[in-house]
């Protein structure tokens, strides 16, 4: 994969599955501008990090791995597995949220779902001016 092919595909899988920036009640004016994406397919938290490690350059002492499993799983092992697969080290991940209802007639994913945080401003404002460029260079503006 090119560094420019890199690029569009961590920026568009950001754009589609990523937490944008939301308000924060805590501050009157205040924004809270970290990288979060949640997913429960591998590859696509796979090639999310490699662009976070990559491209953005992210400090990955600051990223954190968080699982969300429902009681029938292996926390232990799937925390093992998205360690691996988004290369977080299992110190690095918070608490797993263990879901008590399955909703609806869906079979839930048997890897759970994982997400990805970095809470870094700068890396944040570095992500959407990646962003601008990807719908820059398709000719949206």
């Amino acid at each position: 994969m090119t560094k420019k092919e890199l690029k569009i595909i961590g920026a568009m899988l950001y754009v589609c599955e990523g937490t944008k920036a939301r308000r924060d009640s805590r501050t009157k004016n205040g924004y809270i501008r970290s990288i979060e994406l949640t997913n429960s397919d591998p590859r696509i938290v796979q090639v999310f990090s490699i662009f976070l490690q990559k491209e953005i350059k992210a400090d990955w002492s600051r990223v954190r791995g968080q699982l969300f499993i429902y009681p029938d799983l292996n926390e232990k092992e799937l925390v093992k597995y998205w360690s691996k697969i988004s290369n977080i080290p299992v110190i690095q991940f918070q608490k797993t949220i263990v879901l008590h209802a399955k909703m609806g007639r869906f079979k839930p994913n048997p890897l759970g779902t994982f997400k990805l945080r970095y809470s870094c401003k700068s890396d944040f404002l570095k992500l959407q001016t990646i962003i601008e460029e990807v719908w820059e260079d398709v000719g949206i503006i």
